[in-house]
C-alpha cells in the first residue's frame, strides 16, 4: 500500500470515528428524559440499589430516563387499558416518611415476587395517584394514574425491588 492510499484510509477511519458518535448521541437524544424533581435522599446508596433492581416494564410500560438520581419512569399504554391512552409512572426514591398518622386513608399491603411491601395511596386531586412506602427509610413514592389497570399491577412488579429497603414498622 502506498502512502497516498494509506494516509486517505486514515482519514476517512478518522472521519468515521468521529462522525459516528455524533450522529449515534443525536439520535439517542430523540426520546427526551421524564423531568422529575429529586427527592431529599434520592441521592443515598439504598436508592441507587432500588434504582437497579427496577424492572425494565411496568404495566406493559417501557422504562425512560429521568432528569433526577433515584427516581425512574415508565410510559406507553398500560396493559389491560381500556382507552388506549398513554401514561407515565414515576417512581422517587429518598422522599420523606410516612408517619402512623398517615395511614388513617388506609394501607395496603401489596406482595410481589416473593417481597411484601406497605403502600399507603393517595388521591392527588387530578386523575393521579401517589402511593408512599410505610416503615421504610428512605422512603419510595410512585406517581402514576388512578386507572385501575395501573395502580394494580405496578406496585407489585416493583416491590422486589423497593424490599432491598429494610422494613422497620408495618401498617396497622
Amino acid at each position: 500500500m502506498n502512502d497516498g492510499v494509506r494516509s486517505r484510509s486514515l482519514r476517512l477511519t478518522a472521519a468515521a470515528l468521529v462522525v459516528v458518535p455524533l450522529v449515534s448521541a443525536g439520535l439517542a437524544g430523540c426520546v427526551s428524559a421524564v423531568g422529575v424533581e429529586p427527592a431529599p435522599g434520592g441521592y443515598s446508596q439504598l436508592c441507587s440499589q432500588v434504582y437497579t433492581a427496577l424492572p425494565d416494564s411496568v404495566a406493559g410500560l417501557q422504562r425512560r430516563e429521568t432528569t433526577a438520581q433515584g427516581a425512574a419512569a415508565w410510559s406507553g399504554v398500560p396493559t389491560g387499558s381500556s382507552d388506549g391512552r398513554e401514561v407515565t409512572v414515576v417512581l422517587r426514591c429518598g422522599v420523606d416518611q410516612l408517619s402512623a398518622l398517615d395511614t388513617a386513608g388506609g394501607c395496603q399491603a401489596v406482595e410481589g415476587d416473593g417481597a411484601a411491601v406497605d403502600w399507603i395511596p393517595a388521591d392527588d386531586g387530578d386523575g393521579r395517584t401517589t402511593w408512599t412506602t410505610y416503615g421504610r427509610e428512605p422512603a419510595v413514592s410512585l406517581q402514576m394514574p388512578a386507572d385501575a389497570s395501573v395502580t394494580s399491577a405496578v406496585p407489585q412488579e416493583v416491590a422486589s425491588a423497593v424490599s432491598i429497603i429494610e422494613q422497620t414498622a408495618v401498617c396497622s
